[in-house]
Formats: structure tokens, sequence, C-alpha cells
């Protein structure tokens, strides 16, 4: 299943109202198994609301499960759908799963009354409606982390999720895959944004209240900074004069190392300065970047046309450069094009 947020201990950072939620739900379904209170907790039109007028179970109805089971993969669901909240913000979030409340109730009691002639009577306690209308917003905006085949088939990362919602949908078959529809639907409402049902918020005062009393009881702080050792940081390369300097420096190393058991430190001088030399002017050439100031011997025509020759798919300004970069020195010029690409060759490999 996917992992969405910070990783680490806390993970209900910047999300209180589904800790709210999931906490809210464990302990009044775990009171009500207690004290044996889950016939309180399911909704049911006779004689419940039409007779004795038990118009609480409207509430009760979607704020504890009456299985453990139901429990236990609805508090998975809505721990992975807290990316919802993060996505929404928590003001948007709570907005959103109040009015989630009122539709999908008005679509349950619609159910049971029409249901009524294929034998749904009841529907169980818990938020069946909630999941799954922030599941279809979860569907909808959640783009897909990875895919995969099985038996041929090209799945995504959201199939363990979907294969969690299913079990608890038709766990007890009509009694809780109404309430998944009802939920399914009024989140697919909320999507189309009829009447602008997106914009609304709760007023000022319920916010400012609820931040002042309610929300610093679920809310986490941030993952502390880790303090383990950091790798070393390497220089970043930003010009051509610090590769010269790099690889000067390289070569003086090297040749520093190669050299301990030697008494002649000048030779060691003079090697390391005309290997450096030897570089630059290669990374000179490579580039084409003009040495200003520097004493290059004018190109021979002679080498020049035997050059052209050699490489005719060379332009001559390349093959003056290398003459003058290796001091009109015939074998040298022809290392340096032998390492020089050609623009013919780029060329055809980009049309290729």
């Amino acid at each position: 299943m996917q992992t969405v947020g910070p990783s680490g201990k806390n993970r209900f950072y910047n999300v209180p109202a589904t800790k709210f939620l999931i906490v809210s739900t464990g302990a009044l379904s775990l009171l009500a198994s207690i004290f044996d209170l889950k016939q309180y907790f399911h909704l049911q039109l006779t004689p419940h609301i039409t007779i004795h007028y038990q118009l609480w179970r409207l509430l009760t109805s979607h704020i504890a499960f009456s299985s453990s089971g139901d429990f236990l993969f609805g508090s998975i669901i809505l721990y992975t759908l807290r990316v919802i909240e993060r996505q929404y913000g928590t003001s948007k979030y709570t907005a959103f799963l109040f009015m989630t409340f009122i539709f999908s109730t008005i679509l349950e009691l619609v159910a049971l009354i029409a249901g009524e002639k294929i034998g749904l009577k009841s529907i169980p306690g818990g938020p069946y409606a909630l999941m799954f209308s922030a599941l279809y917003q979860y569907h909808r905006i959640i783009p897909v982390t990875y895919r995969f085949r099985i038996f041929g088939l090209v799945m995504t990362d959201k199939l363990f999720l979907y294969v969690l919602a299913s079990q608890l949908a038709f766990s007890r078959s009509l009694q809780t895959l109404v309430p998944a529809l009802c939920g399914w639907l009024v989140g697919a409402l909320y999507r189309t944004d009829v009447g602008n049902i997106k914009q609304w918020r709760f007023p000022k005062f319920m916010q400012s209240v609820a931040n002042q009393f309610i929300k610093p009881l679920f809310t986490s702080s941030p993952n502390p900074r880790s303090s383990a050792t950091l790798p070393i940081q390497r220089p970043i390369i930003t010009s051509l004069s610090s590769v010269n300097n790099i690889l000067a420096n390289g070569l003086a190393n090297g040749n520093d190392t190669t050299t301990t058991n030697t008494n002649r430190p000048d030779i060691r001088t003079s090697l390391t300065s005309e290997r450096s030399s030897s570089v630059r002017e290669y990374l000179d050439t490579i580039t084409g970047r003009d040495v200003v100031g520097s004493e290059l011997e004018p190109p021979s025509p002679e080498y020049t046309r035997v050059l052209m020759t050699m490489f005719p798919d060379h332009p001559q300004e390349t093959i003056t450069r290398a003459l003058s970069s290796a001091h009109n020195e015939l074998n040298r010029a022809v290392e340096i094009m032998l390492s020089t690409p050609s623009p013919a060759g780029e060329s055809s490999s980009r049309s290729s």
C-alpha cells in the first residue's frame, strides 16, 4: 500500500481531523462493545424512527462500528485517507465530512424506505459513508505511484486500498453495501461542486472555538530532525577553471605519491606543470574556448591541408585550433582531432 506523507513515528502530523475521527470511532466502538450498547448504534426505520422517534440514531449510526473486524479495516482505510486532509486542509476537510454526513444520512433514509421490499431493514453502525466519500476523492485526486502485473493484468498501488474497501462494503451484504454506495454518490456529488458546495466552511466563531479547545488535543508535532552524521559534501564544479584546478591538484598529488622515494623534486615539479598545461590546452581545444594571451604558433598551411584531408567532416576552424594547441606537431594534432567529436556524426545520430 502506498505510503503518503512524512515518514517516521509521527504520521498524524497536520491531520487533526483524521486523528480525531479514528480515536473517537475506536473509543466509542470499544465502549459500545464493553457495555453491550451496540443496539443503539444501528439505523432502522421501524420502530426506532417512525414509532419511537429516536432521531439521535441519525447521528450515532455514523460514529461507532458494531463489529471489531469492520473497525480494524475501517481504521486502516481512514488512516490511509489522511492524505485527503493534507490535500484539502483541515478546514475544508471537516466541512467535507459534515456535508457527507448530512447528504449520506438523507440517502440512507431513502434507501431504507425503498429497500424494505428487498429485505433491507437496517443499516449497521459505522462511518461507512464518510469513508467511501473520502475514498472517491482519493480515487480522483491522488495519482498512481507505480504499476505491476499479475497474470498479465496491469494493476496499480491503489489496488490494496480498494480490496480493503470492497471487503468492508460486502461484509454484511446489503446492510453495508448501501451506506458505502451512499457515501460514494455523495463524494461524486461533492466533486461536481453543485451549488458551490466546495466553498462552504464552518462559521468563523465555530472554527475559532475548535482551534482553541479541540484542535490542541489532536495536534501532533512534526518529526524531530535527525542527528545522524551527514555525508561529506563534495565541491560543485561550476566553471572550467574549477576543472583545471582540480585536475592540476590531482596530477600534483598523484605524482607526489608515485615519487615519494625520489630525491629529484625539480623533475617532479616540471612534470606536474607540463601535464597540467597539457590537460588545460586539451580542455581548451575540446570546449572551443579561445586562449587569450597564450603564445600559440600559427598553424602550418601544409599540416592544415593534411588534417583537412584526414578529417573532412571537421571544419577548418577546429583543425587550425588543434594545430595551434599542438604547436604545429602533426602527431599531437592528430591525437587531438581523434578525441574531438565530429559535427557530422552528431547530426547523423540525432536524425537517426
